[in-house]
C-alpha cells in the first residue's frame, strides 16, 4: 500500500470524526508523511484503493457551477472520506460519542456514491454528528 494512503488510513481511524474532508485529511498527510501532497493527488492516491476507502462528494450535481473557485484553482467545496476498516479505538470521551461516530461511519459505507440523494442525506448526517459532538463534548467537560 501507498504510504501516504496507509497514513491516511490509520488518521482516518484514529480521528474523533467519522469522515474527514479532503482538505482535513491533506493537513494532516503534510504535517506529518509529504509536504508536497496536494487534495487532487490525494484523492487521486485513495481512489485507488477503493476497498479501504470511500469517497463522497456531497457537491456534485447542477449546483456545483455556483461553487467559487480558490486562488490555487481548487474548488471551494470539499469531498469527505470515510476509512471503510473498522475504526481503533475512540479516544477518551463519552460512549455516545463513540456509537455515534461509529453509525455515521456505517452508513458512509453504505451510500451510493453516483447517488445526489443519498450523498446529500449522508452529508446532513455528518455534518449533524459534528455539531452533536461538540455539543455532548462541552457537556461532559
Amino acid at each position: 500500500m501507498h504510504p501516504i494512503a496507509a497514513f491516511a488510513e490509520g488518521a482516518l481511524r484514529e480521528h474523533t470524526h467519522p469522515a474527514l474532508r479532503l482538505r482535513e485529511l491533506v493537513e494532516l498527510v503534510t504535517r506529518r508523511v509529504d509536504r508536497s501532497v496536494d487534495g487532487s493527488r490525494l484523492r487521486a492516491i485513495l481512489e485507488s484503493y477503493p476497498d479501504r476507502f470511500r469517497i463522497l462528494d456531497p457537491w456534485r450535481g447542477p449546483w456545483r457551477s455556483v461553487l467559487g473557485e480558490n486562488a490555487d484553482g481548487a474548488l471551494a467545496c470539499d469531498v469527505w472520506v470515510i476509512a471503510v476498516a473498522a475504526p481503533a479505538p475512540p479516544p477518551g470521551g463519552p460512549a455516545v460519542a463513540a456509537k455515534l461516530r461509529e453509525t455515521v461511519r456505517w452508513i458512509g459505507r453504505g451510500v451510493d456514491p453516483r447517488s445526489q440523494r443519498e450523498v446529500s442525506r449522508w452529508y446532513a448526517i455528518a455534518l449533524a454528528e459534528r455539531a452533536l459532538r461538540e455539543a455532548v463534548t462541552k457537556r461532559a467537560a
